[in-house]
């Protein structure tokens, strides 16, 4: 296939915003875009190759995995042996077990399915995750894997009427599978090979030839203009908030496939001249590699220097990922890609290397994994902070529902074991099942029993039954589980008082959350039972007890994870005022703040006096929990005194 520049200054136009998004998405609101331009382009250039083999009667598989495997493999491993030394130094070992796990999966091509297994309530966070960008060379591979079969099966004489209905068919179906998932189910829409499937078969139509020849210059200069305008726009208009995978996709797929297109026949456009100019060539000849070093690099500098390091330290970090990049492509890509295994044998040879290199690396991982991250790099402080980061309340698995889920368990009964006990009801999501240590131990001392009913990312409220245009699948469980809830806690006499909690300000409705809260607690009290509602503790944008951990573990300052006292007050003046208000109107209504505990005039620490009280930058561990059992058990104390048949607290 000749050589377009045009296209090496699309990569370019494709991994810079990558670039820019990961290191700051204010830079580049919408650059995730690039890797789907990305996908257009490989679907257009392999498919090109593969047609261009067919056409002649010469396609040969084996030679079209050598030709992958001299182009993926080498600049891979590179990274992920370097990558996972970097590990070895920077990562505690339930980190390092998580990367072994990771290197696994990427070196199987299967990252996609793997950080889709693990985007959870609880799960590592992006920035913990340094092969998490591997995802998008999993969906490539596979899409490698079946692509060729299928093609070579379509070119059959007999068949080949049927090439473009199955191909549009194709991208018509995981196009609406896409859509609907961004809308439904937002993390498998991301990651799943079947929603993605439509971005490289769009590059596949044009290579196919089932796009018809442009023949006026004025017509390919709009086309070429058009397409430069739609990946820019989605690059500087979308953002986070932005449904996407789906329709959406199709402003800079299509961007993209227009300047291919109107690049064919060795035409040239305005557009095709400015992405043919030497610092967006050279961009776009090392963007593989800079797009595997980019995210390992940030990866490490936001372990070291927090979440948000300062601009220079990302200049630095960006600058050295497009060194090491040039250095991979000059001394790693380069010389693989025009070795000549030529023959049979000799594709198979290079292959098996290949394969070979990957299986190493997949025994690497598996080691670290079965290692426990290798525990005797760590010291005691560094082993014990992580423990206690880890250390979750013994009901978190069975009784904070996950996703599609909205009937609680009818096994999440703690507190006294004694028939007939009046009970305490925990209602909300995460923020309320952190809480359920404290209360089982004080329900247990005055002879209560306690009920959970928790569900992940579906805070304490009104149920809104009547749902809304564009709300996703779990939106309307959690709302079918506050339905549940309410009606749980109002149709068993035993429950005397409920206790609630919730990240309220999730979602950026806050005022109205908080609005819907006041009428639930509102109706649970008009039926005689009181309630405690918990306010948030302070969000630790650090990591909070893993952040504890990890500085403890490279003997960094713990000061690194704390935050200031006044950025706590701030966001808990949004919330707790309104809390307050409830507790001013009710004398059936008690409200406990968690803030003070963590804070004093200017700092806020993820600890409780001088113990790990947090398991992330949000979460209480067990002992956080424990720690606040003196202002949770006076809050209880004073509204049993206060309902109409008394106990105690001790």
């Amino acid at each position: 296939m000749r050589y377009r520049a045009d296209i090496s200054g699309l990569r370019a136009l494709a991994v810079s915003p990558v670039v820019l998004f990961h290191a700051d998405p204010a830079l580049a609101p919408g650059g995730y875009v690039g890797v789907d331009v990305f996908f257009v382009i490989s679907g257009y250039l392999i498919t090109s190759i593969i047609a261009a083999d067919l056409a002649k009667g010469g396609f040969s598989l084996a030679r079209f995995y050598d030709r992958r495997v001299r182009r993926i493999l080498p600049a891979y491993v590179f990274m992920a042996v370097v990558t996972t030394l970097a590990a070895l130094v920077l990562l505690t070992p339930a980190m390092l077990m998580g990367y072994g796990d990771q290197l696994r999966a990427a070196s199987t091509f299967l990252a996609n399915r793997y950080f889709l297994s693990v985007t959870s309530y609880f799960g590592p966070a992006a920035e913990d995750l340094p092969l998490l960008h591997t995802w998008s060379l999993a969906i490539e591979e596979q899409f490698y894997l079946f692509w060729p079969l299928l093609l070579a099966g379509l070119f059959h004489r007999r068949l080949r009427r049927a090439l473009p209905y199955v191909v549009v068919a194709i991208i018509a179906v995981s196009l609406v599978l896409a859509t609907r998932n961004a809308v439904l189910r937002p993390a498998p829409a991301f990651f799943n090979f079947g929603g993605r499937i439509w971005e490289l078969a769009l590059g596949a139509v044009l290579a196919l030839g089932l796009l018809p020849r442009l023949r006026r210059q004025q017509v390919a200069e709009a086309l070429a203009a058009a397409g430069v305008v739609m990946i820019l726009g989605a690059i500087v208009l979308f953002n986070k908030s932005t449904l996407f995978p789906g329709a959406t996709a199709l402003v800079p797929t299509l961007g993209a496939l227009f300047i291919l297109w109107a690049g064919e026949d060795g035409r040239q456009t305005r557009a095709g001249r400015l992405l043919s100019v030497a610092p967006l060539v050279w961009v776009g000849l090392i963007s593989y590699s800079l797009y595997l070093w980019h995210w390992p690099l940030l990866v490490g500098l936001r372990l070291v220097a927090g979440p948000h390091p300062p601009v220079a330290q990302l200049a630095v970090t960006v600058a050295a990922a497009v060194v090491l990049a040039a250095v991979s492509w000059r001394y790693v890509e380069a010389p693989f890609r025009h070795v000549s295994f030529t023959g049979l044998r000799g594709e198979l040879r290079s292959i098996g290397l290949g394969v070979a290199a990957l299986a190493v690396l997949v025994a690497v991982g598996f080691g670290l994994s079965r290692a426990q991250g290798l525990p005797g790099r760590a010291s005691a402080a560094a082993l014990a902070a992580e423990r206690a980061a880890a250390d979750q309340w013994k009901g978190t698995d069975l009784c904070l529902l996950g996703p599609n889920r909205a009937e609680p368990p009818a096994a999440c009964r703690f507190g006294a074991e004694t028939p007939g006990a009046p009970l305490i009801a925990l209602w909300g999501d995460s923020l309320a099942n952190h809480h359920a240590p404290a209360l089982d131990d004080l329900a247990r001392r005055a002879g209560f029993g306690l009920v959970q009913i928790t569900k992940a990312g579906c805070s304490a409220r009104l149920p809104d039954m009547e749902g809304g245009a564009g709300r996703t699948t779990e939106a309307g469980v959690c709302e079918a589980f506050r339905a549940a809830a309410m009606k749980a806690i109002l149709a068993d006499p035993a429950v005397r008082i409920v206790v609630v909690a919730g990240n309220w300000d999730a979602g950026g409705r806050l005022g109205e959350a908080l609005d819907s809260l006041a009428v639930a607690v509102a109706e649970i009290t008009a039926s005689g039972r009181g309630v405690i509602v918990m306010a948030p503790p302070v969000a630790f944008a650090s990591g909070g007890g893993r952040c504890v951990a990890r500085r403890r573990f490279m003997g960094l300052d713990e000061a690194g994870c704390d935050t200031p006292a006044a950025d706590a007050a701030l966001r808990g003046s949004a919330i707790e005022p309104a809390l307050l208000a409830l507790q001013a109107a009710s004398p059936l209504v008690r409200v406990v703040i968690p803030r003070a505990r963590f804070c004093d005039d200017t700092t806020c620490r993820p600890l409780i006096d001088g113990a790990v009280a947090m398991t992330d930058g949000g979460h209480l561990n067990v002992s956080g929990s424990l720690a606040l059992r003196p202002e949770i058990g006076a809050a209880l104390e004073s509204l049993l005194a206060a309902l109409p048949s008394r106990g105690h607290v001790p």
